[in-house]
């Protein structure tokens, strides 16, 4: 081989890395008209009764700015009638679409359509959270089941039936837990809820129900594997109610009114925001999950109008506040809210403008 054709196909060899590098994130960019990657998906369920369909934003953490209907513009289509809920699990968003009917899986850089996940009238009816143990995805469904889907095929390859109208979950102790919230039996007092489920995440069985209070809607854990469940009350004459499930499975009532709590570490933060509160009346307090002392009287220095949703940045310990905005002095269910952001010590930093019916919210890392 002569020398200039030995010097080219040098410079050819030498030049291929370069090709593979500059394929970063700017090329995607370009290529998708949306790309997002450290920030907050907010989930806006809309207002079905309004016909006003739901709706995905996201809050860049790097500009602090935010994007709404970030779904539609990706996809020139609608996500669908009342979003609830949604998880990252490797490099794919799992969204709850409650009225729809359906679980939207979403690349969760470019928010591109993949799979749009359909349950049987036998697997259940009404998404209505969603979360991950790492392997799998789990999603409780209005009717009374929990499924189980496999994100290597996009699809449900088991399911289980619980408690009447389940809730939220959490993923802790090697254990699922659901509130089985009875909701919409309130003309018998939810008698048929009050309870939550115990599944083996190795079986997929359901081990236990665990007896708690009336109307449970929420459950979190802390960093030592308590389980924390907020009962909701009758909205009326039974007030909300905290309870601490312990390892043993032992429930234990706390004397503590709310209606949102998040947790990070031993620490477990509650908002006390009853329909029709004002701003000043509502509570933001922090309990020790341990010992059940208050830590924190106030954990926020501005409080929002309406707060309907709390989470907490796993890595920043930004505090962040989805709300309605009040119109005519009251909370507005049919017009765009907004997140509010806070420090870790509270201090408030931003308002975002959002979608319909904000609630839920899920990090981007």
């Amino acid at each position: 081989m002569k020398l200039k054709e030995q010097l080219r196909l040098l410079a050819f060899v030498l030049a291929l890395p370069m090709a593979f590098v500059a394929c970063d994130s700017n090329d995607y960019q370009e290529e998708y008209p949306i790309f997002v990657e450290k920030g907050v998906y907010v989930f806006n369920s809309g207002n079905q009764g309004k016909s006003i369909e739901g709706s995905l934003s996201f809050i860049d953490e790097k500009t602090e700015t935010v994007t709404n209907d970030v779904f539609k513009i990706a996809n020139n289509r609608s996500l669908g009638s009342t979003v609830q809920d949604g998880v990252v699990l490797g490099n794919n968003l799992f969204v709850a679409v409650y009225e729809s009917n359906t679980i939207e899986v979403v690349n969760k850089n470019t928010l591109v359509s993949i799979a749009q996940i359909r349950p049987t009238a036998a697997q259940g009816k009404g998404p209505r959270d969603i979360v991950t143990d790492g392997k799998n995805i789990y999603v409780s469904m209005f009717s009374g089941h929990v499924l189980r889907i496999d994100p290597s095929t996009n699809t449900i390859d088991k399911t289980i039936q619980v408690g009447p109208n389940p809730e939220e979950m959490v993923v802790a102790n090697g254990f699922l837990y659901v509130v089985n919230s009875d909701g919409m039996n309130y003309n018998a007092g939810y008698a048929n809820g009050k309870s939550v489920s115990k599944i083996a995440l190795s079986t997929f069985t359901e081990e236990k129900k665990i007896a708690v209070g009336m109307n449970p809607t929420k459950i979190a854990a802390d960093a030592s594997g308590n389980v924390f469940a907020l009962c909701m009350g009758d909205y009326g004459a039974v007030p909300s109610s905290l309870w601490k499930i312990n390892s043993k499975d032992e429930a234990e009532e706390w004397k503590v009114t709310g209606t949102l709590m998040a947790t990070k570490g031993n620490s477990i933060y509650v908002i006390d925001s009853p329909w029709g509160a004002t701003a000043t009346a509502m509570k933001y307090v922090v309990y020790n999950t341990l010992t059940g002392e208050m830590v924190k009287d106030n954990f926020v220095s501005t409080p929002a109008d309406a707060a309907v949703g709390l989470a907490i940045d796993p890595v920043t310990e930004h505090i962040f506040i989805t709300s309605y905005n009040l119109v005519g002095g009251f909370a507005s269910a049919d017009t765009p809210g907004y997140v509010n952001e806070y420090s870790a010590d509270g201090t408030f930093i931003k308002k975002f403008d959002v979608g319909v019916g904000a609630v839920y919210m899920a990090f981007l890392k």
